[in-house]
């Protein structure tokens, strides 16, 4: 069976390819009209998909603003 790959606005090719959040997973297009909910702040849950946890395999939390390429742990 394919599985389709998860996509996100949060996340880019700029990350780790491990880098994961439960948005990624939702195959719907976001709403234009709901874009003003929106603000600046980030409460999306991370996980590692290596570990399965809120920490990477270098004992480090899982976030965008850390889980980026130059991270001994990330992988592309």
């Amino acid at each position: 069976m394919d599985h389709p790959t998860p996509t996100s606005r949060l996340v880019s090719a700029d990350h780790c390819s491990s880098l994961r959040h439960k948005g990624m997973y939702v195959m719907a297009e976001p709403d234009p009209k709901e874009s003003k909910y929106f603000d600046a702040y980030d409460a999306t849950a991370y996980w590692c998909l290596r570990t399965q946890r809120a920490v990477g395999p270098d004992g480090l939390p899982v976030h965008a603003d850390t889980c980026r390429m130059g991270r001994g742990c990330c992988e592309p």
